[in-house]
């Protein structure tokens, strides 16, 4: 019997695969059952008698979105926020990042820095051994970043937001846009603190969401 020249997928390519199908599946089961679901809960209290979107805002969100009868830039953020709420915490705790920050901060007490402060890493006066550990922390939290958007797309596929996924992983300028306009919409423009606010200035920075 003879061997295949074909390259054998590797477990992260099978893990991939797994997620873009559960993704898929998740996806057409909102789409076949959203107006049932959303029914329901508009409807039905939780057991603290509050209406079930309240506990679920996540899929109350995914089911709206489908239904395509409200802004989908303002559910685009709900969606996105809680994708960052899963995998924000890798930062606090990973143990790699946590040491070198341990160690950082104590070269900062020997040096009596005060908390508030830190040291400027191109400054002649900063000690070598804190610029050397703060590199490598640096160098850490790039890794680490890279993990959490790696969950961060995988947390999106997994819950049948393909689309999000992908714009996430292939144009992350385009997705911030997405983000920040439903931020705009729920919270409003972030105030301009440079701005001369005089009289029929608002003091608000304009944000464009569409090509111009």
């Amino acid at each position: 019997m003879k061997s295949s020249d074909q390259p054998r997928p590797g477990a992260a390519d099978i893990l991939l695969i797994a997620d873009v199908i559960l993704g898929h599946a998740r996806r057409l089961e909102n789409l076949t059952t959203w107006q049932d679901r959303l029914k329901r809960h508009l409807t039905t209290p939780d057991e603290t008698g509050r209406p079930g979107w309240c506990g679920d805002s996540l899929l109350f969100a995914q089911l709206q979105r489908v239904s395509g009868d409200e802004n989908d830039d303002e559910l685009f953020l709900i969606i996105a926020m809680h994708a960052d709420l899963a995998v924000e915490d890798i930062f606090e705790t990973d143990r790699e990042l946590n040491r070198l920050h341990e160690k950082i901060r104590a070269i900062e007490k020997r040096e009596h820095l005060p908390e508030a402060n830190e040291f400027d890493p191109d400054h002649p006066e900063t000690p070598a051994d804190w610029k050397a550990v703060n590199t490598a922390w640096n160098c850490r939290f790039q890794a680490v970043e890279k993990i959490r958007d790696a969950r961060f797309i995988r947390w999106l596929r997994r819950r049948g937001e393909l689309d999000m996924a992908d714009l996430y992983a292939n144009d992350r300028a385009a997705f911030d846009r997405r983000r920040e306009a439903g931020r705009c919409i729920i919270f409003g423009p972030i105030p301009d603190i440079n701005a001369d606010t005089g009289e029929g200035d608002t003091g608000l920075t304009e944000v464009i969401t569409g090509d111009e």
